[in-house]
């Protein structure tokens, strides 16, 4: 990069980097490791509909899934699809696979239990992919690397979701952290950031910003703590009643039940494979 010239590969690994650096916070593999944890996890109905909506689905076509988490998109996919492969490190996550693909007579889809940088496509993918997505799974350090082999597996689109403002659960870890932890926590980059990097890595991505909404509903308090304990890095007591306070403030009690309720906006990131 010559002077003065943003290098926006470089940026978000910083970002990343200074994000894993939080005290007390948990990435994804390592929150989701545990079956019982990774079974809480449930994406709303309304956003697993709104995403599928987003993309070019035909029956005849093969998919790749990539942070495919519990099968939120993996499974419904696979009931649109050809066949689906599905990447997730996670061993939570995709224990909560398998048993879903047994339960739901899915053997058109393939679980790879990887990194996305550890996916080795010759050895591990049966591409290329007419389409490749990557929901809200960008947690990859060199994102340039990680887009470039997203590309090169596809012969037809990749897309991306991202975060494009601060979340509600992010803004609740702003609001909290220093509490709990006694420091600060950092946000992860955001999607302009990707789109930037596309740009200047020679792409010419489209991009559609569209609503996100966190919607998780409890039985009590100490549901929803359970929920969000390892989520927030609780460890000790006095920390428990530092959650417990917050989520007193944060839930909105509906009927018999206790609801989180958040809404920013996402970013619906896409290209099309380009012909060498």
């Amino acid at each position: 990069m010559g002077m003065g010239i943003l290098d926006w590969n470089q940026l978000w690994a910083e970002m990343v980097r200074e994000n894993r650096s939080t005290p007390g916070f948990k990435g994804g593999a390592d929150l989701w490791k545990d079956k019982k944890v990774a079974k809480r996890y449930k994406a709303p109905t309304a956003r697993v509909k709104a995403t599928l909506a987003l993309l070019p689905l035909t029956p005849g076509i093969s998919v790749l899934d990539i942070g495919a988490g519990p099968g939120t998109l993996a499974l419904p996919l696979a009931r649109e699809v050809r066949s689906v492969t599905a990447v997730e490190p996670a061993a939570g996550m995709v224990s909560a696979i398998k048993d879903k693909i047994d339960t739901e007579d899915c053997s058109n889809l393939r679980v790879v239990q990887k990194r996305w940088e550890d996916v080795v496509p010759t050895r591990d993918l049966d591409g290329p992919y007419d389409l490749v997505i990557a929901s809200f799974s960008l947690g990859m350090e060199d994102l340039a690397g990680a887009l470039e082999k997203m590309d090169a597996v596809s012969s037809g689109s990749v897309h991306l979701l991202w975060f494009a403002d601060v979340p509600g659960w992010e803004r609740q870890y702003l609001e909290v952290w220093p509490s709990l932890h006694a420091a600060p926590y950092h946000p992860v980059p955001k999607a302009d950031v990707v789109f930037n990097l596309l740009w200047q890595r020679g792409k010419h991505p489209n991009l559609v910003q569209m609503p996100l909404v966190q919607e998780e509903w409890f039985r009590d308090l100490d549901e929803a703590f359970l929920h969000y304990a390892p989520k927030f890095g609780v460890a000790d007591a006095r920390q428990e009643e530092v959650l417990r306070e917050a989520l007193g403030r944060w839930l909105m009690r509906e009927g018999d039940r206790l609801v989180m309720r958040g809404r920013s906006h996402a970013a619906h990131i896409w290209w099309e494979k380009e012909e060498s």
